[in-house]
This record gives structure tokens, sequence and C-alpha cells, in this order.
């Protein structure tokens, strides 16, 4: 028959047989769920900054196209008003034409028709040719198409290159038809504006019309003109709203991008600007990699030692007869484990501590049996364990990390105490288990402190950036202290990539950062963006003029001659300034205002700065 102590025991076993595996599934549950809402809360990031990137540089593109059209369409008006004005009399047809044609980027070729078709001015070849069967002659015949028409993309007759067509009317006096005056343009001038660096190797940049044919379209190095666009999410997308993003696969070249569009205002065309999704989630996928194969390691672990400390209960519940060869295993086992195992009863003694004591602690395991574990582990380790001991003997379980000096160095021990509570409910004492959790914490500190830091320059990243920026602005609101936010970009960085490549341009962002990091503060961020863009946060400011005084500095540390590979480079920066105190200006809000101010400084002529006064 079996004693009250020995069935107690057997309880405890039988509880302890069954919750190890409990709590060893639900940390592995718990880790895992952590770990991919995490990577998924990352890739959300990732894809809603792509989205605002490519908002961004299509509003760039959209700019550029309007742009370009608007200079081909003056061109054209211009012939056209003076053929219209002297009714065709007088007029030096071949002189007006070239100087429409002169030191016009993208302009291929200008010519005039006859009421009939027939080409009878042209910069180039092409006199006496007819054009009547052209669609961007044909529109104009009967007077429906006001302004200016824009043609798909076809070979011209005379040179046999791609051109679109920009076509006008012209008409007598009495306002009969007269003829055309035609644009002829490079649909390759509005691929210009790709630019690899900001849209990646499979980025994409597309002028289309709304009879889906591609005016000009680029990704990479590779060009597309005339081609019928697979447009059928982009005509769901305008059906919603002439302006947004989506995600796609291209039917032209079968990769999935992250894209956003716009319809030109007043045009039947729309440009549309997208970033490769494998490229932007390129650094998302190694991190999530390496914190996959990290929370395998650690299920690894888990698994091993709660599966052998379950394994070992197990075996201790088969026999009352056999405690004593269960208990020697159970130490075999315990000594050998790579985490401290403990039993404290309720007055807060050892009475069981495993060999790991010794190698860890330099305490003999048999020695500390019977010993306060304030004794044991002195003042300090115990008081930062007492309140937890007190939890767990008041029938709690209890998990915590704490660091603590381990062979000569601080370690942070994963800690769980389970109450050992007997069959009437009394707490006899706990289990105490500290496992070495110090590398998983390396590396995820580790793996914090990359997702933060710009690989180029080693400065703070934009996420780094929107942190710092956030606690900046609220220390500013509590003191009441000025707060200025300097926005930079290096004048003609993509002319540096150009003539030297990206090798040069690198090292130039790198010098610059180190300027910029001499011209600050230790106490100031300064951070970048992407690109040749970069912040300052100066904080603690008592005048606005302290933020003139940097802003100058930064232009004239620039101003000292860049040596790259041998070479000489001129350098410089324009910047924008914003000031805050007392506001309830968010960061967004505050970048947008440092963002029009360095707007503001390119346009009065660069290597200067301009402030935005809130």
């Amino acid at each position: 028959m079996l004693t009250a102590q020995a069935r107690s025991r057997r309880r405890s076993l039988a509880w302890i047989g069954w919750g190890l595996p409990a709590i060893g599934v639900l940390v592995i549950v718990f880790m895992w769920a952590f770990v991919l809402h995490g990577l998924e809360a990352e890739r959300a990031r990732v894809v809603a900054d792509a989205y605002a990137k490519a908002r961004s540089l299509n509003r760039a593109f959209e700019e550029y196209t309007e742009r370009a059209l608007s200079q081909f369409d003056q061109i054209g008006g211009f012939v056209a008003y003076n053929v219209e004005q002297r009714g065709g009399h007088d007029v030096d047809l071949p002189g007006l034409l070239r100087q429409g044609l002169a030191r016009q980027p993208g302009l291929v070729a200008l010519y005039v028709t006859d009421a009939a078709g027939s080409v009878i001015a042209s910069t180039g070849q092409g006199v006496g040719l007819s054009v009547a069967d052209r669609e961007h002659f044909k529109v104009h015949v009967d007077g429906k198409t006001p302004g200016l028409y824009i043609s798909k993309p076809l070979v011209s007759r005379v040179s046999q290159a791609w051109t679109i067509q920009l076509s006008r009317r012209l008409q007598t006096a009495q306002g009969a038809f007269a003829g055309v005056v035609v644009v002829l343009t490079d649909p390759s001038y509005f691929t210009r504006f790709y630019d690899e660096q900001q849209l990646g190797r499979q980025g994409v940049i597309s002028f289309v019309g709304l009879d889906w044919t591609v005016r000009a379209r680029r990704s990479g190095d590779c060009l597309w003109f005339g081609e019928t666009a697979g447009n059928n999410f982009l005509v769901h997308e305008l059906a919603r709203a002439p302006e947004g993003t989506y995600r796609a696969t291209s039917r032209l070249d079968d990769v999935p991008r992250l894209l956003a569009y716009k319809q030109l205002a007043d045009r039947p065309f729309v440009v549309f600007t997208g970033l490769a999704e494998a490229e932007v989630l390129a650094e998302h996928e190694a991190r999530r990699s390496a914190e996959l194969a990290i929370a395998a390691v650690a299920t690894a672990v888990l698994l091993a030692v709660f599966g052998a400390l379950s394994g070992l209960v197990q075996r201790l519940r088969r026999s009352e007869r056999q405690r004593q060869l269960a208990d020697r295993r159970l130490r075999e086992v315990a000594d050998n484990l790579p985490a401290l195992v403990a039993y404290i009863d309720t007055a807060q003694c050892f009475q069981f501590c495993n060999a790991t004591f010794d190698s860890w602690l330099g305490l003999d395991p048999a020695a500390q049996v019977g010993r306060p574990m304030a004794e044991v582990l002195g003042p300090a380790m115990y008081e930062a364990r007492r309140a937890e001991v007190e939890r767990a003997l008041a029938g709690e379980r209890v998990e915590f990390d704490v660091e603590t000096p381990v062979r000569g160095e601080a370690r942070c021990l994963h800690n769980v105490y389970i109450p050992d509570r007997a069959r009437d409910g009394r707490i006899r004492g706990l289990y105490a288990l500290s496992s070495d959790v110090s590398a998983q914490k390396a590396v995820e500190r580790q793996l914090s402190a990359l997702a933060r830091v710009d690989a180029l320059t080693g400065l703070p990243n934009r996420h780094a950036l929107n942190e710092r920026l956030q606690e900046a602005l609220a220390r500013a609101e509590r003191s009441g202290d000025l707060l200025a936010l300097m926005f930079l970009d290096v004048d003609r960085f993509k002319d540096i990539n150009d003539r030297f490549g990206h090798g040069t341009g690198d090292r130039v962002l790198k010098e610059f950062a180190s300027r910029l990091r001499g011209s600050v503060r230790a106490t100031d961020t300064v951070a970048r963006l992407a690109g040749d863009e970069f912040v300052i946060v100066l904080e603690g400011l008592g005048t606005d003029v302290e933020p003139t005084a940097v802003a100058q500095k930064i232009v004239a540390q620039m101003n000292r001659p860049f040596e790259v590979d041998g070479q000489v480079l001129v350098v410089t920066t324009s910047i924008g300034v914003a000031f805050h105190r007392h506001g309830n200006l968010d960061p967004a809000a505050l970048l947008a205002r440092a963002d029009g101010a360095l707007y503001a400084a390119k346009t009065a002529g660069r290597n200067t700065f301009q402030l935005s006064l809130l």
C-alpha cells in the first residue's frame, strides 16, 4: 500500500508529466505565432512603403510626361499659328520648322501637309510624300478632333524609326480644313525618366493610351513601343478611381509588380510606375529566412528539453518501488541538461540542485541542499528572483528572464518556476528551471539593430528615423524647446552615377554622410532615407538661428572637393529646413514641410538652403 507521501509524489509527477509537454507546446506555439505575426507585419510595412514610393515616382513621371507633351504641343501650335495667320502666304515654312525643331530634346522632325495629305514642308526628307492614310491626318479632316492628337507609335516612312506623331489641324480664315502640322517625337524620350537606383533592375514606367496601346514603356534596359498592353487590372482600377495603386503581373514580361497609376488630366492616357515585388521584398525575405531558422533551432532545443524532462517523469511514474533508481536517473539527466534545475521548498531552501550549478555558478550541488536561496545565491541574485519565488510559492506558475553572472560573464537566463502542490492543495515547494537564452537574445538584438541601420553609410535608416523623430517630437512638446528637421540631397547625384558609375556614387554618399555627422552634435540624429536623400533632426534649440548656422556649415563642408578613386569631384547639397514648437505636427507633415523647403532650395539654384517656418 502506498503511503500518503508516495501518493502525493506520484500525483506531483503525474502533473509534471502532463504539464511539461503542454508547456512546451504552448511555448513553441506562442513563439511561432509571435515570429510569424512579426514577419507578416514587417512584410505589410515593406509593401506599404513600396506603394508609397511608387506613388511618389509616378507623380514625378506624370509631371515629366505632361511637361514633354506641353512642350511638343507648343511647338506644333507655334508653327500652326504662323501658317494660319499668314494664310499660307509669305511663310518661310522650312525656316519656321527648323526654328521649332531647334534645341528640343526628344523631337525628331516637323512637317506640314496640305488638305490632301501631301507633305509640303519638312525639317527632313519626305516633301511630296502623302500621309492621307495615316490616322493622325484623318482624325483632323472633319474637324471633330480639336487641339492636339497623339498617335500610336508607328515606323516613320522616311527614317524607318519608331515615332509618335503629335498633330494639329490647320484651317483657313473661314474655318475650312487646310492640312495638319505634325511633330514627330522619339518614344524613347518618355522613358528617360527611368532611374534604376529608384526603380531597380525590374521596375517599370509606362505611358499608355486608353486604347491600351503602349506609347512608351521601359523596364531595366528593355523598351516597348506600340504593343497592346494587358491591362485588365488597370481597366478595373481606372473604373474605380483615376489614380491609385494595385498589384499585377505584366503580360509583356511576366514580372509581378507593385504599381501606381494615374490618368493624365484632360488626356486619354495613363502613366504608371511599378516596383518589382521580388526586389521590394528581397531584404525582408532574407530576414524572414534568418528568423525562421532561429525559430526552428529554438523549437528543436525546447523539444529536446521538454521531451527529456517528460520522458524522465514518465519513467518515474511507472513504479514507486524504483524511486531511488528513478531519482538517480533524474539527477543524471538533470546534471547533463544545459540548464539550472532545482527544487525549492516553502522556506525558500534548496532541496535539489543539478550539476549545472557547479559548472555555471561554481556551487557544489550537494552542499546547497537545505541552505536558503538568499544565502546560496547572494543578496543581488536573490533579490532579482524574490518576487517570482513568492508568486510561485503562492501557487502561480511563473516565467521570466533575468541577467545572471555565469562563468564570469553576464548571461540572460529564462526561468520557469512551477509550484509543487500536494493532494490537499497545499504548496510544498517549487521546481525551478533556468536555461541560457543569451545567444537567442543576442541574435534578436542584432536583427533589430540591422533593421534600423543603412548598410552603405552606417547611418540610421528610414525605419530608425521614424522612431527617433516621433520620440524627438514628444520631447520637444514636453520641454517646449525648438526642434528643426533638415531634408538634404546631393545635387545632380544622377549625373555622378551616370558619369563615374554607381561604385563611385556609393563612395560619394559615404563621404557625404561622414561630413554630415561631423557637422552636427553627437546628440543630433543624422539618417539616410533612400538614394541620395538624408535627414537631420536637431533637438534642444534655443532660437531658429541655430539651424541656419548648421545649414551654412553643411553647405560649406560639401563645397570642399570630394576625392574619390583618385578623382576630384565637385559635390554640393540643397537643404530644406522645417521648424516645430508647440504644435500638433506629426512626423510625416514635418518631413513634407522640409521636403517643400528642399524643393524651394533646388528651385533657387541648388547649393543652398531654404527655411519653412511653422
